[in-house]
C-alpha cells in the first residue's frame, strides 16, 4: 500500500497594506473607466502582488537644449527600448485602441448595418419619389430634355441631400460631444478622418440610392405615361 504524499495548496498573496491618500487630480475620465492611482515605484512593488513585469513605461523630461524627438532616439540608441514623444506616444496609444478594442469593433458593426439600413430606405424612398414624378419627368422629356438630363436632375438631387445630411450629421456629433465634455464629464474626440469616412459613406449611400430610382427615368416613355392619365 503506497503512503500518501501530504499536499499543501499554495498560499495567496493575502497581505494587507494601508495607503493614505494625500491629494487628488483633476482629469478627463479614462477609457474604459476604472480607478487611476499614481505612486512611488517602491510603494507600487511593496503594495501590488508579485508580477512578472511591474514597469510599463517612465515618464522623462528633456533638458532646455534638447528637443524630445532627439531624446527619444538616444534613449532608444542606448538601451534598446522604445522611446516616444509626448505626441507619439497618445498616437500610438489612439491607434492600439483602434485595432484592438472592442468598442471599436461594435461602433463598425453599428456602422454596417446603419449603412444597410441606409441603402435599403433611401433606395426606396428615392425611388418612390422619382416614380410619382414620371409625370414631370414625362413633359420635360417631351419638351426635349435628354435622359443624361434628366439622370443630371436625380443625382443632383441625390448629392445635395448627401451634402445636407453629412452636415447635419456632423453637427450634431460635434454638438453632442461637447455637450459630453462640459455637461456629463465625458472624454469625447473627433478624429481627423472621421468627416471624410462619413462623407464617403453617405455620398456613396445616396449614388446607390440614385442608380437604382434612374432606371424608371431610363425606360420612360412620354407617350405611355401620358395615355395612363
Amino acid at each position: 500500500m503506497r503512503r500518501r504524499a501530504n499536499w499543501k495548496p499554495a498560499m495567496s498573496y493575502r497581505s494587507l497594506h494601508r495607503v493614505k491618500i494625500v491629494g487628488r487630480s483633476v482629469a478627463l475620465p479614462r477609457f474604459p473607466p476604472r480607478p487611476l492611482l499614481y505612486t512611488t515605484f517602491s510603494n507600487s512593488v511593496r503594495i501590488l502582488p508579485p508580477e512578472r513585469r511591474r514597469l510599463t513605461f517612465v515618464l522623462v523630461t528633456a533638458a532646455p537644449d534638447v528637443s524630445p524627438r532627439e531624446l527619444a532616439t538616444r534613449i532608444n540608441a542606448r538601451t534598446g527600448l522604445r522611446a516616444l514623444t509626448s505626441d507619439d506616444f497618445i498616437a500610438d496609444t489612439v491607434r492600439w485602441y483602434l485595432i484592438n478594442s472592442e468598442e471599436v469593433g461594435d461602433v463598425g458593426a453599428m456602422l454596417t448595418l446603419a449603412m444597410s439600413v441606409g441603402f435599403g430606405v433611401t433606395g426606396i424612398m428615392l425611388y418612390m419619389f422619382t416614380h410619382e414624378s414620371l409625370k414631370q419627368y414625362a413633359v420635360l422629356k417631351a419638351m426635349g430634355a435628354t435622359s443624361k438630363l434628366l439622370l443630371s436632375m436625380i443625382f443632383m438631387q441625390s448629392g445635395l441631400c448627401a451634402i445636407l445630411g453629412t452636415g447635419l450629421g456632423l453637427g450634431l456629433c460635434a454638438i453632442v460631444g461637447q455637450l459630453a465634455v462640459e455637461v456629463a464629464d465625458r472624454s469625447f474626440r473627433m478624429m481627423w478622418f472621421t468627416p471624410l469616412i462619413g462623407g464617403v459613406t453617405v455620398v456613396l449611400v445616396s449614388v446607390v440610392a440614385a442608380a437604382i430610382s434612374a432606371r424608371p427615368v431610363l425606360k420612360l416613355e412620354p407617350g405611355v405615361v401620358f395615355a395612363g392619365r
